[in-house]
């Protein structure tokens, strides 16, 4: 008996669950997608459009923004507040600093704005200058020697030998040259009836005082005095430079200065015209020059970059290539050294090239060049360490793309993404092309749910989105020029509007004013097919999605490397449900799919089904031969 031929089909199906994310590399699979916008990993392993953003208000002019207790937006002149609180009103200062990009950090309840040199009080509102400057200008200023509690003294009497007959609280000084008795090494005694001796008053310390001049001052500030003419009159060299404010009043200021010059015992009364110098008894005086008007100063340093640190505030400057450190909690002093651990701190580094950012993790303060990594650490001025490690660094305009996120330093560099864990940095955006990340006009980076988002400028503007705790890489539609993290909300900024990332963050989260409805999205596979072996051919393919009502999608395909053809079209309607996009590809060595629609969509799985390229002829049997 002769049985008639016949062809044996042996199809198979391929279900593709796990979606990864954006890869721009020649190595893109067809589980992940060489181009695309406006998708997420946040359903992985399905894939998902982004959460819909919500427009909070209109904003023009942004210079800066920055939260504490609040958010603080920097636009033109103008500064403006707004609290966590709901139930606190806003606060705006009109015409507050100046027109240009700002640099903000904030310690304790205070932001500081720079290059301006401000502090704005998130409790009070005020905007106060962290320097001060006083200049005498038409004021006369006196200089005279005075003892720990700031009073000064007058004598009737100087000589080598004390009166033989003193009255109680009688002063005298006692001149160790007869023909020079004003000078420094002189002592000024007072008499004590009850104990029946003459006790020396030392005088290590100066009273200024001048109309006005403590108002701007506290204790413990380190002023620049300049313009004395101390030195000129003999009085003492000292003046002239740093001086610690011991005490203070309305008036007066009582600064360190320790008995030296021939004209050491006596008052110095300047004005801008002239010094007159009068002895501490009255009858002599004397006349000099005074070349400069008198200003005393509270300095702080020009900074390019700012952290905050141990509750101190770090920043660096490139011209001097020199990093400062204030006060222990206090940003108005950065010259304060009096041997004690709440000093100032300055350092200069080593290497070459300007500073590209600072940022604080993991306990240290971290300066950044486009090749160096400079870490700071220590507790206080006595044991402070500065490690230097030649790294891929910041790159040229992305300092303000470092942000932590999860106990991790990210941070645009010249050669891509990188992470700092506290060792060595690591390239975390092998999936992009390093060609699109270099170069950069300007980068921002901000943190949300444990993704690092990075607005990079080039010729066009680009929204990177990498999901830490997945790592996958997405790209979103662009509203980032500038963006500031709150810990549990992302601000972003467009140039005309200012957004919230997640509305559902919001204290009015119920609220659906200004939530985006319709988000547009596309995305490109990667090639589907190269896997497959010789002798077999796609079939057909079948996408199933979720889709939220009103969304639609369009699917096109393009055969290797052709013109794009529309396949299937879904519009979704009702409440949300899955739907289920079949086609029948034509032969073809490999295939791209194009998704692309508005509203919101989850890819849940994609099922290929592979049949053989021709048919296979049963065996015959010839065991009847037998």
């Amino acid at each position: 008996m002769v049985l008639a031929d016949r062809m044996r089909l042996a199809n198979t199906r391929q279900l593709l669950r796990a979606f990864g994310g954006l890869n721009e590399t020649y190595g893109c699979s067809e589980a992940e997608y060489s181009a695309g916008v406006n998708f997420s990993a946040r359903d992985f392993p399905a894939l998902s459009t982004r959460t819909p953003r919500r427009k909070l208000r209109a904003l023009t002019g942004l210079n800066g923004m920055y939260h504490l207790n609040g958010l603080l937006t920097v636009c033109g002149r103008d500064i403006t507040y707004t609290p966590d609180d709901a139930a606190a009103p806003a606060v705006t200062k009109a015409d507050a600093v100046t027109d240009g990009r700002k640099a903000l950090v904030g310690i304790g309840t205070k932001i500081l704005i720079f290059p301006d040199k401000l502090a704005f009080d998130t409790a009070d509102g005020s905007v106060t200058a962290l320097g001060a400057l006083w200049t005498a200008a038409d004021k006369s200023v006196t200089f005279a020697p005075c003892d720990a509690a700031g009073k000064t003294y007058q004598v009737e009497a100087f000589g080598r030998d004390e009166p033989a007959d003193p009255a109680d609280g009688q002063l005298f000084l006692r001149v160790e040259d007869a023909d020079h008795p004003w000078r420094y090494d002189s002592t000024l005694e007072m008499y004590s009836k009850n104990s029946g001796s003459w006790a020396a008053i030392p005088l290590e310390y100066c009273r200024i005082t001048a109309a006005g001049l403590g108002k701007l001052f506290r204790q413990w500030d380190t002023v620049t005095v300049q313009g004395a003419a101390a030195e000129t009159a003999g009085q003492s060299p000292e003046l002239n430079g740093d001086q610690i404010v011991y005490d203070m009043g309305e008036d007066w200021l009582r600064v360190r200065c320790t008995p030296q010059g021939e004209y050491f015992y006596g008052t110095l009364v300047q004005n801008a015209a002239a010094a007159q110098w009068q002895s501490m008894d009255g009858k002599q005086h004397r006349s000099v020059d005074a070349a400069q008007t008198v200003s005393m100063e509270r300095r702080v340093p020009e900074l390019d970059f700012v952290t905050e640190c141990d509750n101190r505030v770090w920043g660096c400057n490139s011209r001097e290539n020199v990093i400062y450190g204030c006060k222990l909690g206090d940003p108005t002093n950065w010259f304060s050294y009096r041997g004690i651990a709440a000093d100032s701190y300055a350092v200069t580094v080593g290497s070459d090239g300007a500073f590209t950012g600072a940022a604080s993790c993991m306990g240290y303060a971290l300066f950044f060049k486009e090749n160096t990594l400079h870490k700071l650490y220590g507790s206080k001025p006595s044991d402070f360490q500065l490690s230097s490690l030649r790294c891929r660094g910041v790159a040229k305009n992305a300092a303000r793309s470092l942000c932590v996120l999860n106990e991790t330093l990210y941070y645009l560099s010249p050669d891509g993404v990188m992470a700092w864990d506290g060792s060595l940095p690591t390239k975390v955006s092998g999936a992009l092309d390093a060609a699109k990340l270099a170069n950069v006009q300007s980068a921002v980076g901000g943190a949300l749910d444990g993704r690092y988002y990075l607005h990079i400028s080039r010729e066009s503007a680009r929204l990177l989105v990498y999901d830490t705790e997945k790592g996958l890489w997405s790209e979103e539609d662009v509203c980032s020029c500038d963006m500031t993290s709150t810990g549990g909300q992302l601000y972003l900024w467009d140039g005309q509007a200012l957004w919230a990332a997640d509305p559902t963050r919001e204290p009015d989260w119920q609220s659906t004013d200004g939530v985006e409805t319709d988000i547009p999205f596309e995305l490109v596979t990667g090639d589907v097919g190269l896997d497959g072996t010789e002798q077999r051919y796609l079939s057909r393919l079948t996408l199933r999605l979720d889709a939220e009502r009103t969304s639609t999608v369009e699917v096109a395909v393009s055969y290797d490397g052709g013109a794009w053809e529309t396949v299937a079209t879904l519009a979704a309607q009702g409440r949300r449900r899955s739907y289920d996009l079949p086609f029948v590809p034509r032969r073809c060595g490999s295939l791209r799919l194009r998704l692309r629609g508005k509203g919101q969509i989850t890819l849940r799985s994609l099922v290929r089904t592979i049949a053989p390229a021709k048919g296979k002829l049963w065996e015959e049997d010839t065991s009847w031969q037998a």
